[in-house]
């Protein structure tokens, strides 16, 4: 009884597999049976031409064979065939069921239904499906990643293991929604990161982008915004176009492209859409001639059904990328061998390329006419069998003009991934069995974690069931015998490096130059950017003074370096001119002359006070103290000197202490004078004595508090030479007084004697002339006054005069000494002189004695005060 149970069992599951396998080579493209089967999923029609009026749900019209495509089949049967006539599955044969999508999602669904009939079963018997297993072990397919996110939602609910050689989403890279989907290229995250490198390393940054309204236009336009954002490349606009050709709104949509072309100055185009969409555009823009440089995705980079577009080189430069691709070895050959007559097994996809692509004889086109070109004519017709093998044969140089090596290539690989997880389920010890019996997940698994040497390498799948490989950067050529494609450069997204060989890139432009697509004309040397509302928009603005560009196009202005200047709008930095109060100026010489002239007039004071030295009149004008105001007047005009020239540390170190001593000493010693005259009448005998015998004193303690003052000056915050570069295009030396604290401190301790000496003069002023009290008070007014205007003036001088400034001070101050006290105390102590020869004090023992004798006739009221 059991036995019958197991036989009628049997018998049915024989039965089930044969109706199954009948309906999967019944709907199929192309078939060959095997133990294994493989199912392929390609779009081998561009679209259905009656998807909007269909009468039932089967009625798929497909229309225009995709060349490309179907040579991408041919590489599925070829790999399949490839592996049956290898050691790689001993005593297994592999066979295949290739269905077309005809570029449709919903014709890709029922592809897809159609090709696992057993998914009925499971959906009737639940509790069974367990023990179901699918006769198409795994997919290979789909080449456009918005059917493969279709098919993949079905597939993967199953664990029915699927393989893409070209679907790119990135969405597609998430293994929770695509449990069992995997792809032998690289998401499309790396193919925009390939595109914003290739759109860098042309300087460009204002650019459009077109992108179909599926999973793949989108994702590429996110992942395009997100890193032109990060590498400050704009984009112009953004259409987005329906993915199928037959939409309704594709007209309008297509007449909204070139509109925006014609208004944008963007000359670089990113196309991300199916080949049929691009057919559409480029032909709208030859029509509004229109010429750009287009950047092609995969999905177009090697359509040669774009390039066979009329009058295709008016478009312009055409750039692709593409996945990275090795030439299999015979894959050339085994389309050569492709004849009807050689050929078994169903293969419908054969007789469509025939029909378009065959170079037949008359004969021959009268066999084609029969319904069926591979088995439906009489057996009567053997002789034009004969003469159709003999006489019609694929068109060789034209199937090899369509052969994709990219997709190929990873067709291939999608094939042999599955064949080696096979491998490691049905073979032990180089031993394989028959038993297909296995779980979708167990292939599933087994795929995700196959390894395989492959030209060189070792293939795998990534965590994300992708292939990690580079892109192909592409150029189309244009010339008398068509379009072709040249391979120009690489993009390695592992090293994230791009490398373009420039001289094979041809520029179909005027001048055949890299054309310029940039929202604002490059910048010349001498300017910098300034943005508008785009980081990408900009105004040129000439560098300012002292800033220089050296480069076109350059984001900002460098400032010169310290020794160097520029004018508005330069391109370069000119060496500063090194400027400081230099002797040879006319103005430095003047300020000489006159410190010189001073010193030959004190010079003369000097002879005359030394000729007269212990004469009365002499010492009435202040007897020795006044050889220390001529030193310390000599002094402070020496300091001149050290204003002008070139400047030193130590010069500047030296020029303010030695004025500031010098002219201290000058205005104590007119400050004991002072003291002298405004005390005599009012003072007691023990004052006057202080005063007449202690001047020294008062002089040493008020210069050495000044020298204090300057001591602590030069050891807590010295002067220095210094360099001011505020001044267009020269370098101006000059002393930095270091403190200007201490330097003022210096300056008003000077003034607060002066002060003292004008006060205590001022109050003498009714005293007799011979005293100078007058002559005084108007030597510290004038000082006073100098030094109260030097100090507004000083403070908003700059540059290379700013010396002259206290040198004319000093100047001023000096002077003052001299022809208020100096000269008038000479020329009244020659006038006492005069006057004492003139009363008879001569004698005959020389001028001193004469005027000793005569002293009290011409000076009474001060006999015995200025003795010794």
């Amino acid at each position: 009884m059991l036995h019958n149970v197991l036989f009628y069992a049997l018998c049915a599951y024989i039965n089930l597999t044969c109706i199954q396998s009948y309906v999967i080579e019944e709907d199929a493209v192309a078939y060959m049976d095997g133990d294994v089967m493989i199912g392929g999923i390609f779009p081998i029609h561009n679209e259905v031409s009656n998807l909007l009026n269909r009468t039932n749900a089967d009625d798929y019209i497909c229309t225009g064979l995709n060349e490309d495509m179907v040579v991408n089949a041919f590489a599925m049967m070829y790999s399949i065939e490839e592996i049956n006539n290898s050691t790689l599955l001993p005593g297994i044969k592999l066979g295949y069921a290739i269905y077309d999508s005809c570029s449709d999602v919903s014709k890709a669904i029922q592809s897809t239904i159609k090709l696992f009939p057993e998914l009925n079963s499971l959906y009737n018997s639940p509790k069974c499906s367990s023990e179901i297993m699918p006769t198409v072990k795994a997919v290979v397919g789909e080449i456009h990643s918005e059917i493969s996110i279709a098919i993949s939602r079905i597939l993967s609910l199953h664990s029915i293991p699927q393989v893409s050689p070209a679907s790119s989403a990135p969405d597609l890279s998430d293994t929770v929604q695509f449990t069992s989907f995997l792809r032998t290229v690289p998401s499309d995250v790396h193919q925009t990161q390939g595109i914003v490198k290739m759109i860098k390393e042309f300087q460009w940054n204002w650019v459009a982008i077109i992108a179909s309204n599926d999973d793949y236009g989108q994702s590429s336009v996110k992942y395009l915004n997100e890193y032109f954002g990060d590498n400050g490349i704009c984009i112009a606009f953004i259409k987005i176009i329906p993915s199928n050709i037959r939409d309704p709104k594709m007209q309008e949509a297509i007449s909204s492209v070139m509109d925006n072309l014609q208004k944008y100055t963007a000359n670089v185009i990113i196309i991300f859409a199916q080949a049929s969409c691009v057919i559409k555009i480029l032909n709208e823009s030859i029509t509004y001639n229109i010429t750009r440089t287009w950047i092609a995705s995969n999905t177009w980079s090697y359509s040669r059904d774009v390039a066979n577009i009329p009058n295709f080189k008016n478009v312009g430069t055409i750039l692709g990328i593409n996945f990275h691709g090795e030439v299999l070895p015979y894959f050339k050959s085994y389309l050569r061998s492709l004849q009807p007559h050689r050929n078994r097994k169903k293969n419908l996809i054969l007789k469509a390329y025939i029909k378009e692509h065959a170079e037949c004889t008359k004969d021959s086109r009268e066999y084609q006419k029969c319904n069926d070109l591979l088995s439906n004519c009489s057996t009567t017709e053997d002789s034009m069998k004969q003469n159709f093998s003999q006489r019609c044969r694929i068109n060789n140089s034209a199937i090899d003009e369509y052969i994709e090596w990219s997709v190929v290539f990873s067709t291939n690989l999608a094939v042999k991934s599955i064949a080696y997880a096979l491998k490691n389920i049905l073979c032990k010890d180089e031993k394989c069995t028959k038993d297909t019996m296995f779980a979708p997940q167990e292939l599933v698994h087994e795929i995700k974690n196959v390894k395989f040497p492959f030209f060189g390498e070792i293939f795998k799948f990534d965590k994300n069931g992708d292939f990690v490989n580079g892109y192909e950067i592409i150029n189309w050529y244009f010339d008398v015998n068509g379009t072709s494609f040249k391979k120009i450069g690489y993009y390695d997204f592992i090293n994230n490096n791009l490398t373009l060989n420039h001289s094979l890139i041809k520029w179909n432009t005027l001048n055949k130059t890299i054309p310029d697509s940039n929202c604002s004309k490059p910048c010349p040397p001498g300017y910098e950017k300034k943005y508008t509302f785009l980081c990408c928009c900009y105004n040129c603005t000439p560098c300012a003074e002292g800033y220089f560009s050296p480069d076109p196009d350059m984001e900002q202005c460098f400032p010169c370096g310290d020794n160097q200047w520029s004018s508005n709008g330069s391109s370069r930095c000119e060496d500063r001119k090194i400027e400081f109060f230099n002797r040879k100026d006319s103005l430095a010489i003047t300020l000489m002359a006159f410190a010189t002239f001073g010193c030959i007039l004190i010079l003369t004071t000097v002879y005359f006070y030394i000729k007269n030295t212990n004469t009365p009149a002499v010492k009435a004008t202040g007897g020795k103290y006044n050889y220390l105001i001529i030193i310390s007047l000599l002094c402070s005009l020496s300091s001149i000197y050290l204003f002008i020239g070139h400047p030193s540390d130590v010069v500047c170190q030296i020029r303010q202490p030695l004025y500031g001593i010098s002219f201290t000493i000058c205005v104590s010693c007119l400050l004991t004078k002072s003291l002298k005259y405004n005390l005599p009448y009012k003072s007691s005998e023990k004052v006057k004595y202080i005063l007449r015998n202690n001047p020294p004193i008062i002089i040493g303690a008020l210069t050495i508090f000044q020298i204090l003052i300057c001591i602590l000056w030069l050891t807590t915050k010295s002067p220095f030479q210094t360099t001011i570069y505020s001044m267009p295009k020269i370098l101006v030396l000059q002393c930095d007084e270091g403190s200007y604290i201490f330097f003022s401190i210096m300056l008003a301790y000077i003034g607060l004697i002066s002060f003292v000496c004008f006060i205590l003069a001022y109050k003498s002023k009714k005293l007799p002339d011979q005293y100078n009290a007058r002559s005084i008070s108007f030597t510290m007014l004038i000082y006073m006054f100098v030094w109260i205007i030097f100090i507004p003036i000083y403070m908003h001088t700059s540059g290379v005069y700013l010396p002259s400034v206290q040198i004319l001070a000093i100047l001023a101050s000096v002077y003052g000494v001299i022809f208020c006290c100096l000269l008038p105390e000479c020329h009244k102590t020659i006038q006492m002189i005069q006057k004492a020869f003139k009363n008879g004090c001569s004698t005959n023992k020389g001028v001193e004695q004469t005027l000793q004798k005569c002293s009290k006739i011409w000076h009474p009221e001060t006999s015995g005060f200025f003795q010794n």
